[in-house]
């Protein structure tokens, strides 16, 4: 536990009757990149305010830091950098003076490496944040963030409305953030394509259940997408190979599949020479996961029904 950044135990959170975040239990080490991803409106952004002690749990709890959630000291608060979807500074503000603000509440914000990171992206200090596009909006925000030096970074869509380029250069500047300095980095977000390229883990959330969270290097080794062709049923497979998804496609069935290293061989027997077996990207297996998967509010990784 003490190589644990984050942890959740059961977390949970309802508005009204409807739970957006059920029963979560999370572990994640220090200097790992989490893609945190799923739909809109699977609880993302609840469990990131959560975690930041923005709200209150209807159950469980969540640490940062061995810290509890809600009663974040000065001391952790100031290592962790929170960029949320909708906190949006003073319009009228120049980017000098978010700069000065934010150096006044983290002791270690480093202004050169503000500064460096708006030349990087031509933006002049005494430009206002009113008068900024989108797109470099978010380029500020998560510079600041990122000046600050923090030991915990949780970021809410950080790269929306930045070009490719810029969140090309984005997103590297957060995976050496995490690698120079230990840190520990959760980042949710749609742009699956270009977290795939930083991240160390994947998370999964859907319908506020967490459905995998798993090291993505053992992901893109055990899942698999196999074509059926005009086999009507699915032979048995045995248990330590885990169906997550199934759709028809073109009068082929195809399906989804994670099997271990050493089942492969197996697997390839089973199926014999009458299917297509490919590695998937962790778009495709996403998409298995959250919208070819007729059990969707399971929690875990789900066998469908064959």
């Amino acid at each position: 536990m003490n190589n644990c950044a984050i942890r959740t135990e059961n977390l949970s959170r309802d508005y009204g009757k409807f739970r957006a975040l059920d029963n979560m239990n999370l572990n994640i080490e220090k200097g790992r990149v989490v893609a945190l991803l799923g739909p809109n409106g699977a609880g993302k952004t609840t469990f990131l305010r959560l975690l930041m002690g923005l709200l209150e749990p209807t159950l469980g709890s969540s640490f940062v830091l061995q810290n509890p959630s809600r009663a974040l000291s000065k001391s952790v608060i100031s290592k962790t950098g929170y960029m949320g979807d909708m906190d949006e500074p003073p319009p009228w503000s120049t980017i000098r003076q978010l700069m000065d603000v934010q150096a006044d509440v983290s002791p270690g914000f480093n202004r050169d490496y503000f500064i460096q990171s708006m030349k990087k992206r031509e933006l002049e200090l005494n430009k206002t944040y009113g008068s900024l596009s989108k797109g470099q909006k978010k380029w500020v925000r998560a510079g600041l963030v990122l000046a600050g030096m923090p030991d915990v970074l949780l970021l809410d869509e950080p790269a929306e409305g930045l070009d490719p380029s810029a969140r090309k250069d984005l997103y590297g500047q957060i995976r050496d953030y995490v690698t120079d300095n230990d840190t520990t980095a959760i980042v949710a977000t749609h742009i699956i394509g270009d977290i795939e390229r930083i991240a160390d883990d994947v998370a999964i959330i859907n319908h506020g259940h967490l459905i995998t969270y798993a090291d993505l290097e053992d992901l893109r080794e055990q899942v698999r997408e196999v074509q059926l062709g005009e086999i009507e049923t699915l032979p048995e497979l045995g248990e330590e190979i885990e169906v997550l998804g199934s759709k028809n496609s073109d009068g082929a069935r195809i399906i989804w599949i994670k099997c271990p290293e050493d089942a492969q061989q197996k697997l390839e027997q089973i199926l014999g020479e009458k299917v297509v077996m490919w590695t998937v990207s962790l778009e495709t297996f996403y998409l298995a996961l959250t919208e070819h998967n007729s059990n969707k509010q399971d929690v875990g990784l789900k066998e469908i029904e064959k």
